[in-house]
């Protein structure tokens, strides 16, 4: 189940510049930048043929800033979201392709056009296309088009955790390795499996997709390319439980941002613990010079957090040193930020949420007190193997969690299901944002002291763990896009349709 929609960026992008003062013959991106120091080579330059080649001879920097097209008027900024959502709960017949099949498609798009002809050789030679996952199992799709693009002269990169390798995965590190334009890497580096962070038991867990020129789903081509979500590519936590990913298309800003998070990871950069201060300590590196003549709110990730007011789209990436007092945890941060009411909603999506996480079952509750109405599905851990290993229950939510939701004035509903979703929706009225004072409305205006009524969509690749948030590298995203909060609606709302979803009393 894929759901599309465009942006209606035109007002916004010109309020933003107000507020704080791909059809390309070739791409312009440069060469893979990730050697083990950290020289001033490996910061994301910002391309040399970019700022007004891909633009009409008589369009001027403002006007595509007007439009919130910085790529030029051929490449509007849009916004898909994508999700697999398989009926039944075990068995052959488990399987729904869809989000990675859409994978295939952006992969695809590096190499050939909608029609399935070969582009330039030029062109092939010129696009990156970098992919990061933590389990491979069972995996077909999304490794095959990867050995494809290689094969056909495209840059490709995959990262891939150490502790988490399985037939797949060493299946495609073969394949890419043999192609003259493929790398495959692992990271882990002593007791630790992630590329970002050295903490003891951390792994990579995020799910990355990004290719530097490719094309919608309409056929329109696309520059700059991101996607991120909850799924792995292959196996019972892809297509065979329910999973959520967003594509951003066109957005500049966003694309250099995560360049900047991919060639740390590729490098295996030692951030410490707190990655959002090693990005604000180098933020140069996360975004690019001229951001705000294309009508973006500011240049660089200055405080550690990435975002674009075109797309109306945060990411934050772990490991970050936060704790439920410091304002650093973003989850908690958004729930700090709902003015409860009694036309508050609250819909908890999440694979696990244990007890390091506590603080968030309290605010939950507290917030449940002021009339929010609040429903929470986990994952059916009906296997002995996880069963023992995750909170020795059917429903992945540990006692101690739904022990503080039991003070809350009303129940607050739980349910059990085959989902791998880390998603919260909340549909409230949202005070301004501490911990990211850059971030506008959907109509693109500042907010007000007051707060305002919004639709928001908190997803990524982080459980509602400990670990999550603190050791491994994971990204959570936020958005208050109405777009995309109803396609996710949608999504929750085919979950309660499954035969594996069951209501759970505690």
């Amino acid at each position: 189940m894929i759901v599309s929609h465009r942006l209606r960026l035109a007002s916004v992008a010109a309020i933003g510049a107000l507020v704080l003062p791909l059809v390309a013959a070739t791409s312009t991106f440069g060469a893979d930048e990730a050697p083990a120091a950290e020289p001033a080579a490996v910061q994301t330059p910002e391309p040399q043929a970019e700022p007004q080649a891909q633009v009409a001879p008589q369009a001027t920097a403002a006007a595509a800033a007007t439009k919130g097209r910085p790529y030029g008027s051929a490449y509007p900024i849009d916004v898909e979201a994508n999700f697999s959502r398989p009926y039944f709960d075990q068995g052959a017949s488990n399987r729904d392709y869809s989000l990675l099949n859409d994978l295939e498609r952006l992969i695809r798009g590096s190499y050939k056009t909608p029609a399935g002809k070969y582009k330039s050789k030029k062109m092939r030679r010129s696009t990156w296309v970098y992919a990061g996952n933590s389990r491979m199992e069972d995996s077909v799709r999304v490794g095959r088009e990867l050995v494809r693009a290689a094969k056909a002269g495209v840059n490709v990169r995959f990262i891939h955790p150490d502790a988490h390798h399985s037939p797949a995965s060493k299946k495609l590190r073969k394949q890419l390795n043999a192609t003259k334009y493929g790398r495959y890497k692992a990271c882990g580096r002593g007791k630790s499996m992630a590329c970002l962070s050295r903490v003891s038991g951390a792994i990579m867990h995020s799910k990355i997709v990004m290719v530097s020129d490719t094309y919608t789903r309409s056929g329109r081509p696309a520059r700059g390319v991101v996607w991120t979500g909850s799924s792995n590519f292959g196996g019972r936590s892809a297509e065979r439980t329910f999973n959520n990913g967003t594509t951003i298309y066109n957005d500049k800003k966003l694309w250099y941002q995560m360049r900047g998070v991919w060639n740390d990871m590729w490098a295996e950069r030692n951030i410490g613990r707190d990655y959002m201060r090693y990005i604000a300590k180098r933020k140069s590196r996360y975004g690019y010079r001229t951001a705000g003549r294309d009508g973006y709110s500011g240049a660089y990730a200055s405080r550690g957090i990435l975002y674009s007011n075109l797309a109306n789209y945060t990411v934050h990436v772990s490991p970050l040193r936060a704790t439920p007092t410091n304002g650093r945890d973003p989850i908690l941060n958004m729930l700090n930020r709902i003015v409860p009411d009694d036309q508050c909603r609250i819909r908890v999506m999440e694979n696990r949420f244990k007890y390091r996480r506590i603080a968030l079952a309290y605010k939950l509750a507290a917030l449940n007190n002021g009339g929010c109405r609040i429903s929470i599905v986990a994952f059916k851990d009906d296997w002995k193997k996880n069963y023992r290993e995750h909170c020795f229950q059917l429903l992945r939510v540990c006692k101690p969690i739904l022990d503080v939701l039991k003070t809350s004035r009303t129940e607050v509903d739980a349910a059990y299901a085959q989902i791998h979703d880390k998603t919260i929706l909340v549909d409230a009225k949202l005070k301004p944002n501490a911990l990211n004072p850059e971030e506008r409305l959907p109509n693109g205006r500042a907010w007000p002291r007051s707060g305002s009524r919004v639709k928001l969509t908190l997803s990524g690749s982080a459980n509602l763990t400990g670990s999550n948030l603190v050791a491994s590298d994971e990204i959570t995203t936020i958005t208050t896009d109405p777009d995309v909060y109803d396609s996710y609606v949608e999504h929750w709302r085919a979950v309660t349709q499954t035969k594996a979803y069951g209501v759970f009393k505690y």
